[in-house]
């Protein structure tokens, strides 16, 4: 923006008074009249945006509650045809050109211009993604139709006749969905396009274990379990699984298995794909919601990773008296009492530092979401499948949050470890940050689903720092521990994917954090391979928040209010860093001139 939206806003109203006195009535617009007709505008272009995505992706917007506001019903199911990309892209287009009809810099509202910025960034990163051309190789253990899929299930209402005619009906649709999916596979291998092996025998394992399960309980008709009034209902669905969802997921997984595996590709690097080195970037500026780029990103971890290597290696000599990174990480890694005697025992350890981390980040925001986090491992089929811990959202009114806790490494986990975790995805982390927002109720619905990594994973790494600060760790080992793991993505990761680093040199990188051993590196190197440039974000966005908070502590001095800081780093939402960005300096530059 070329002026503050806040000196923007004032101009406005001083506008207004003045043309109140000169015009005549009915003959000229009043900056009122103007301010709603660019209100509606940019509504109603985030309006079509998502109707548009109601339309291929019904889901996303029954897991963001958004399905009844746009007209999806309760029995639509994803459309991921050639034809319904095809339509979706125009679409896109179609909006992107609206929104680029619209100065910024004329707009006077702070909600409209994050509206407007946040639609501009995501419409330009998706038509940028069109090189990647990922339907044509979209298998992925991470977030694949096998387990993102299980995600919206507990949201599918079930209490009328009604109701359970719609659920029966959305899932029986799951065999074309699949259809699709693999004609869309098939195309991708005749032109060169696929996913790694390593991959391909990760999901193949998921779907053993979904085949393996009684049919009453398969994932895909979970939506069914508490219903205990209707054994008809029950009966159907279970019917379902046998006659319909199951035959079609054997069939999907005979084709991994017999044709797709021996064709797919053994380099984990995106690069090796047609346009690779373009589609690298295109996910790096979706992933960081700005144009920064694999070199920018890659020089600016390596001296942040610096940095973070300065601050472990001081704290480990005054604890340990040493400046050995191996030693430090070893004493770190086999302290008494930093390991957990069972699976059990981490569940319990970080269930219990829930209200704790809570408790003690709440000096430092003005307020706290009042929606509740519970921690949950991951349900059987997914286990031992490479999945990460992460943080699954759920609209207050329909219950609490999900930590969702990877414990297949408990045996090499660490109390240090684990609280980093539970901080990152919790309080103060994604958690507060997210349930904040929901809470918010000022910014457009889109905004649900326009965040950027950068910013939502930014703030989480952000608040690993602030829980020191906050006295969240109960020992000196989350500390140390934090110190060696931040911004090696955005070193490993263009590492792998554009600078032509080995497997073995990405993995060596990692596992010199002694956070990851060869298995947990694999594990890490298969999720780089599905979702490039992901694990970039984090940092790009922690450092961007950091610089904001030493740039309002030097310009502010004294009167630099930590909570009021976090106010407006949260109060846009998951907006790219640019928006950020601009909202944080538009507060400094107010507060700076009282």
């Amino acid at each position: 923006m070329k002026k503050s939206y806040l000196l923007l806003a004032a101009s406005a109203l001083i506008l207004s008074a003045c043309d109140g006195e000169r015009r005549q009535a009915g003959n000229e617009t009043t900056a009122e009249e103007t301010l709603a007709q660019q209100k509606e505008t940019i509504t109603e272009i985030a309006d079509d945006y998502l109707r548009a995505l109601a339309k291929v992706h019904p889901l996303y917007l029954v897991g963001t509650g958004l399905a009844a506001d746009y007209g999806v019903s309760n029995a639509d199911f994803e459309d991921i045809s050639p034809a319904a990309s095809a339509a979706y892209q125009a679409a896109e287009d179609q909006l992107l050109a609206r929104v680029n009809a619209i100065d910024p810099d004329k707009i006077e509202d702070r909600n409209d211009w994050v509206l407007h910025q946040s639609l501009k960034e995501a419409l330009e990163a998706s038509i940028e993604m069109r090189v990647c051309k990922t339907p044509l190789w979209s298998l992925n253990h991470m977030s694949g139709w096998q387990n993102s899929l299980g995600q919206v299930i507990p949201l599918q209402p079930v209490s009328t006749e009604e109701e359970r005619a719609d659920a029966l009906e959305r899932w029986a649709k799951l065999p074309a969905y699949l259809a699709h999916d693999r004609a869309n596979l098939e195309a991708g291998l005749a032109q060169g396009y696929s996913a790694p092996k390593r991959v391909v025998a990760r999901v193949i394992k998921q779907l053993d274990i979904i085949l393996a399960a009684p049919p009453a309980q398969s994932p895909f008709i979970g939506f069914a379990k508490n219903v205990t009034d209707a054994p008809e209902f029950t009966e159907a669905a279970e019917k379902l699984v046998t006659e319909e969802l199951n035959p079609a997921i054997a069939s999907y997984r005979a084709f991994l298995n017999d044709r797709y595996m021996p064709a797919a590709r053994d380099a984990l690097a995106v690069t090796v794909l047609p346009d690779g080195d373009a589609c690298y970037e295109a996910f790096l500026r979706m992933f960081h919601g700005a144009q920064i780029g694999s070199e920018a990103t890659f020089e600016n971890g390596k001296k942040a990773v610096a940095a973070n290597m300065e601050g472990l290696l001081d704290r480990g000599e005054e604890v340990f008296g040493t400046r050995d990174l191996t030693e430090i990480l070893a004493r770190v890694k086999d302290a008494p009492g930093n390991r957990f005697e069972s699976e059990e025992e981490l569940i319990r350890f970080t269930r219990d530092q829930v209200d704790h981390t809570r408790d003690k980040s709440e000096p430092f925001f003005t307020a706290l979401p009042k929606q509740q986090m519970i921690v949950e491992p991951y349900p059987d089929y997914l286990r031992g499948t490479g999945q990460s811990s992460r943080y699954e959202p759920m609209e207050a009114a329909k219950g609490p949050a999900t930590y969702r806790i990877n414990t297949d490494d408990w045996t090499e986990q660490t109390r240090g470890e684990a609280m980093v975790v539970v901080i990152h995805e919790g309080w103060p982390g994604h958690h507060l940050q997210l349930a904040t927002f929901a809470e918010k109720g000022d910014l457009h619905p889109a905004m649900k689903l326009l965040g950027s990594s950068a910013a939502v994973e930014g703030w989480a790494r952000y608040a690993e720092a602030l829980a020191e600060e906050a006295g969240i760790y109960h020992d000196v080992y989350g500390e140390i521990t934090r110190r060696a793991w931040p911004s090696r993505g955005m070193v490993g990761d263009p590492g792998l994917h554009a600078y032509g680093w080995t497997n073995e040199e990405t993995a060596a990188y990692f596992i010199e954090t002694g956070r990851f051993n060869e298995e947990s590196a694999a594990v890490l190197l298969d999720r780089m391979a599905v979702i490039p440039g992901q694990l970039t974000g984090y940092d790009t966005g922690g450092l961007e928040i950091f610089a904001l908070r030493r740039e309002a502590e030097e310009r502010l001095g004294d009167r630099f209010d930590i909570r009021a800081f976090h106010n407006h780093v949260l109060e846009v939402g998951m907006a790219p860093i640019s928006v950020i960005r601009a909202n944080v300096e538009a507060w400094i530059e107010e507060e700076a001139a009282k």
